[in-house]
């Protein structure tokens, strides 16, 4: 079994942890213990964190307590009592106790922290020395739900307020893990770092681990997953849909192929480049889509850029559904359904 399971069949995290010098992102099914997981190593191993989610809202949920608690499972698993207790103005994990009138009260350090990536740019001017790791949950958005305007490079900067200069005094910098669900491929953080084709290539594959070519990141899809199979065979992923259990459980951001065809693009028109593919009209009105991405009208993939391409090249997805374009391989296809949000 890969380095990146346990024997169980769970994330590694021990593994990864060692592996990781500054982000590591993960995306994987549901329910192969990727929250759980990190969590349980962190405390374990007295590691201060940020539990972070891109809304407020679900912030608030967490702070709500009780099954909203992300440590509601740990705490019965292991006999544990954390709960998200108000501080100063900063939701904080804490151990508890209940004190003779079934009151709770914090015991001990501030195990972590609790925020959201829509409100980080309040915490500019606060001293986060102490944590060791970034949890950032759930990063990638479940479709429709609420975007965050410039959201990759919003991220890097709340990364950069909680490094601070920790290498530049001999320090190590502080670890952060992604962990999500594969809801789009075209997300800002794939497309943030140019991961969206390699991500594809890995699929097809079969690879697990990227690392970058000066090791501060490692990227993980967790294929194949041990546990993945064993929920295959449960009652709930027997009876609903196919889509449903590709997205929860197969990890595959994959759809079928409709229109493939490798064509020469000599005497074609381009009409825009976005991310990784370069659209061109064919001389038989039709439209193509190619690996060959050109210069001129280019537009990035992500943030603004993504929404303006959208906005002025509107008929893409109705020309798409009615057949009006073609593709060099399955990969331009996927590509293209993921920038024109047709996932």
């Amino acid at each position: 079994m890969s380095k990146i399971y346990t024997a169980e069949g769970w994330v590694n995290w021990e593994y990864l942890y060692s592996q990781t010098r500054l982000f590591c992102d993960v995306v994987g099914s549901r329910g192969t213990g990727k929250t759980y997981g990190l969590l349980k190593y962190a405390v374990e191993n007295d590691l201060t964190f940020i539990l972070l989610r891109r809304l407020q809202s679900q912030i608030q949920t967490i702070a709500g307590g009780s099954e909203s608690n992300p440590f509601s499972k740990l705490n019965r698993d292991n006999d544990w009592t954390i709960q998200p207790i108000r501080k100063s103005g900063q939701t904080c994990f804490y151990s508890t106790e209940t004190d003779e009138k079934g009151k709770i009260k914090a015991t001990g350090r501030c195990l972590g922290y609790a925020m959201a990536l829509s409100t980080v740019s309040t915490i500019r001017g606060g001293d986060w020395s102490n944590v060791d790791i970034i949890i950032f949950d759930e990063h990638i958005a479940m479709i429709g739900e609420r975007p965050i305007k410039d959201e990759f490079n919003c991220f890097l900067h709340f990364v950069e307020t909680v490094n601070r200069n920790r290498e530049l005094l001999g320090q190590a910098p502080v670890k952060v893990f992604l962990l999500g669900n594969a809801n789009q491929l075209c997300n800002p953080y794939y497309s943030g770092w140019g991961f969206m084709k390699t991500a594809l290539k890995m699929i097809r594959g079969g690879q697990m681990l990227y690392r970058s070519k000066n090791g501060d990141r490692i990227m993980v899809l967790l294929l194949n997953s041990p546990i993945s199979k064993r929920k295959k065979e449960t009652a709930l992923y027997q009876t609903e849909n196919n889509d449903f259990i590709r997205n929860a459980i197969d990890n595959a951001f994959f759809t079928d192929a409709t229109n493939i065809k490798s064509e020469k693009i000599n005497g074609m028109s381009h009409i825009v480049s976005v991310g990784d593919i370069g659209i061109y009209r064919m001389k038989n009105g039709m439209y193509y889509v190619s690996e060959t991405v050109q210069k001129n009208n280019y537009y990035n993939g992500q943030g603004i850029e993504l929404t303006m391409v959208r906005k002025r090249y509107c008929l893409f997805p109705d020309l798409y559904l009615y057949g009006g374009i073609q593709f060099e391989n399955y990969d331009t296809e996927l590509l293209f359904r993921a920038y024109f949000n047709q996932e």
